[in-house]
């Protein structure tokens, strides 16, 4: 296991495979927090105007060239690319925090796996993948605190404890308040819970994309 003590002393460097508004989402909140952040493009000479929407300090690479840069990476695909890209790049990965934000929805394990479990799965033995910010939308990046004057919340689970650790600091860095949903098999909770989300952001608050979960004391 990776010793990842120097992180509590310094900002961890971060991959993040994607280019969709949630990589874009959270880069720009980790590159304000004074994080150095490696963006991963299947074709970043594509990207024409990524500086411009990022910001100049921005950097985008491919693929392999953002897993190498990150300590932690962050995958932020498409579900139906993530299987793909975990299994070519596995060796990379490996033994790295490895963050998952991705959704299953229809394509959920049949098995009761979360999308996190097959993502380590994939990786095979020294996979350290933590879910987390799956139930989060990309537009609550901009204001990490909501209508109650409290920071909105992130949902995070996982089995490797130094991960976990290492992702609570990032939550919190970048605003928001982490709130630990237990391990890897148990975050298939999280999977669910963003269909709801999108429908009763839909049904009770017009599709605006700006609601978060909140856990309140009775």
């Amino acid at each position: 296991m990776t010793n990842i003590t120097p992180f509590t002393t310094r900002k961890p460097r971060i991959g993040i495979l994607g280019t969709g508004s949630m990589a874009l989402a959270l880069g720009k909140s980790f590159l304000a927090a004074g994080h150095f952040v490696a963006f991963g493009s299947r074709r970043p000479e594509t990207k024409k105007e990524f500086h411009e929407i990022v910001g100049e300090e921005s950097r985008i690479y491919g693929y392999q060239a953002a897993i190498d840069a990150g300590e932690i990476v962050i995958i932020t695909l498409p579900y139906k690319e993530v299987a793909a890209t975990a299994r070519k790049f596995a060796d990379s990965l490996r033994n790295k925090i490895v963050i998952d934000i991705t959704n299953p929805f229809a394509a959920q394990p049949n098995n009761g796996d979360s999308g996190a479990q097959v993502t380590a799965s994939i990786i095979g033995e020294g996979a350290r993948v933590v879910a987390a910010f799956k139930t989060n939308f990309a537009a609550t990046f901009e204001n990490p605190v909501d209508s109650t004057g409290e920071p909105r919340e992130v949902h995070y689970a996982g089995d490797d404890e130094e991960a976990m650790e290492a992702v609570e600091e990032l939550i919190k860095g970048i605003g928001f308040k982490p709130v630990e949903c237990g391990t890897l098999a148990q975050s298939v909770a999280l999977d669910h819970m963003v269909p709801l989300m999108i429908r009763l952001d839909a049904t009770e608050l017009d599709a605006q994309h700006l609601s978060s979960f909140r856990l309140t004391p009775g």
